[in-house]
């Protein structure tokens, strides 16, 4: 006879337990939004993450995101929080080659190639600055970028009440813009 054993702890990561039930629940109340901040390409004045090393290979864009999210994030007032009750979602463009590789020969490449720094690569990686906003902020709950298009907005608060059903109390929304970055925070009547 053979037995088999769960090795699921009864108390699992995303909240869910061996008989499938969430333990965590957002407090019940309506989503709204507590906070807004964004970040234009080329601003200086005020940021919120000066000398950051990530700052350098995270690109121009990217780094707006992060510094959107950052400024959303210390506007709501937020202090004391569960890392894992603060999700992060992200709206971009998507991974984007750079213009420099458009159009050019294997050779062309390979020299261009060379002249950058092996960093360069982060930059087109699309989750990269949400996940480096989860970072700054210590959020350890759900992360993730949407691919910008018609109807992303509704996908967006979908995600967030979800997430609000398995125990996330806080989501910061940042999304990539023409002129930089925008982002909102993201909470339940009930939440401080």
């Amino acid at each position: 006879m053979l037995g088999v054993g769960s090795h699921v702890p009864r108390n699992a990561s995303g909240g869910k337990t061996q008989e499938g039930k969430y333990t965590l629940q957002a407090t019940a109340g309506k989503l709204r939004i507590v906070a807004r901040a964004e970040w234009r390409l080329g601003e200086e004045a005020g940021d919120p993450w000066v000398g950051a090393k990530a700052g350098r290979w995270l690109g121009e864009r990217g780094s707006a995101m992060v510094r959107a999210g950052l400024r959303a994030w210390k506007a709501s007032g937020v202090e004391e929080v569960n890392g894992r009750g603060v999700g992060i979602i992200g709206v971009g463009r998507g991974g984007e080659w750079p213009g420099w590789l458009e159009g050019t020969s294997v050779r062309e490449v390979v020299e261009k190639w060379r002249d950058k720094s092996p960093l360069w690569l982060l930059e087109v990686l699309p989750n990269l600055p949400v996940a480096q906003l989860a970072v700054e902020i210590g959020a350890r709950g759900p992360v993730e970028t949407l691919r910008e298009r018609d109807g992303v907005e509704g996908d967006v608060e979908k995600r967030i009440q979800r997430w609000g059903k398995r125990g996330v109390k806080w989501v910061v929304s940042v999304r990539l813009t023409s002129t930089g970055a925008k982002a909102e925070v993201w909470g339940w009547e009930g939440e401080k």
